[in-house]
């Protein structure tokens, strides 16, 4: 049964584990702090700590795991958000140009730089 009742239809495409890990939401110039409320292999349930509201396509730094996700906007709902993962990237090694921005972002949250 789900939170929301017997009569719910439940659309996830497998099983998501509940997490309160911060987060950073990562778009341009701009980042702005996040939990990540529950993930599974294909998507995450995050809640931003502003009212700030990302673009549809954006990078989502996992500042606990150490993993950059290109993520997609699929639903909205006040200040939580559900993102389908597109591609994966773990920033613990050496990282592309393109994931140095989100690399810094996690090796200030783990006093590295």
């Amino acid at each position: 049964m789900s939170k929301f009742g017997s009569s719910a239809l439940d659309r996830r495409g497998g099983p998501r584990a509940t997490l309160q890990s911060a987060g950073k939401v990562l778009c341009g110039a701009f980042a702005w702090d996040c939990v990540i409320r529950d993930q599974s292999a294909t998507g995450l349930r995050i809640q931003m700590l502003s009212s700030a509201s990302p673009p549809d396509t954006i990078q989502l730094v996992d500042l606990v795991s150490g993993c950059a996700h290109d993520v997609t906007v699929v639903w909205r709902k006040d200040r939580e958000f559900g993102l389908k993962i597109l591609s994966s990237h773990d920033l613990r090694g050496l990282a592309p140009a393109a994931l140095q921005t989100a690399k810094r972002i996690w090796q200030a949250s783990q006093g590295r730089i």
